[in-house]
């Protein structure tokens, strides 16, 4: 196991908030924080899932709490954030990993679909990193703002073009995040996560598709959501400390360039 690696007490007294994490890289990256000792914020719209969710992590040392809300409705970043506060007073870590894709062709791009993905992929990103920057520095103690983005924040995907821009933008506001609050002891980093084997993965790829993807990975598999949290956790640690404005793809070496297979 990946977390092996960490000692188990890591964030033993410290808080971490994920966002979208009823299930997928959300709940794996939350699992990674509950085995290093963290409490847990669990956030979603999906209520079902997060008490699923918190009866998993039910005997982590650091506690675990849910908070319900749909981060694509507008001002229900704020609330999510004031509810967080209620249950814990300090917050050191925030997890923007809530979003969705939406697959279409340019001709297809509606005005009700564009906005719903950037309420959600880019304004409750910014309105959540708004919130825990106010709260870390009126406690002066720091903390770390991870942005899951994607590899199609790097480059195009086919009929993705509306996905993409919000985490192309995503990258933006956190390079700038990163700069303007480093002397604050806020580091502000980017997980680019390309595909990701999770349970929906599974249910709704189809088999050609699959085969196509595995194709174009150097490393021959999908990441798993471990292996997504492990580097969550890495860029949290104090061993991350002079870590800030990265850009992490998790790909297994999909983005280094074009890759031949075995040929």
């Amino acid at each position: 196991m990946i977390l092996e690696t960490f000692n188990d007490c890591l964030f033993e007294g410290k808080t971490a908030l994920v966002t979208g994490s009823a299930s997928g890289i959300g709940a794996g990256i939350a699992r990674c924080f509950a085995k290093l000792g963290a409490t847990v914020l669990l956030q979603d719209m999906n209520s079902a899932g997060l008490r699923s969710m918190a009866k998993d992590l039910g005997s982590a040392k650091g506690g675990v709490a849910i908070l319900e809300g749909d981060l694509s409705t507008p001002g229900v970043a704020d609330t999510v954030f004031d509810n967080a506060l209620r249950i814990s007073n300090k917050i050191d870590f925030l997890v923007n990993n809530a979003g969705r894709s939406s697959a279409a062709t340019t001709q297809e791009i509606t005005e009700e679909t564009t906005q719903a993905l950037i309420e959600l992929n880019l304004k409750s990103v910014i309105f959540l990193s708004k919130r825990f920057a106010a709260h870390a520095r009126e406690h002066s103690g720091g903390g770390s703002i991870i942005q899951i983005s994607s590899t199609a924040g790097i480059v195009g995907f086919e009929r993705r073009a509306v996905y993409s821009a919000t985490k192309f933008a995503v990258i933006g506001l956190m390079k700038v995040l990163a700069l303007d609050h480093a002397r604050d002891g806020i580091r502000v980093n980017a997980v680019l996560p390309h595909v990701v084997e999770t349970e929906m993965f599974q249910k709704t790829a189809k088999k050609n598709e699959i085969d196509l993807w595995r194709a174009g990975i150097p490393m021959g598999r999908f990441a798993t959501t471990e292996d997504i949290g492990a580097l969550v956790m890495f860029l949290c640690s104090p061993a991350a400390a002079y870590l800030t404005g990265g850009v992490y793809p998790v790909d297994g070496g999909a983005m280094a360039g074009p890759f031949g297979g075995d040929a």
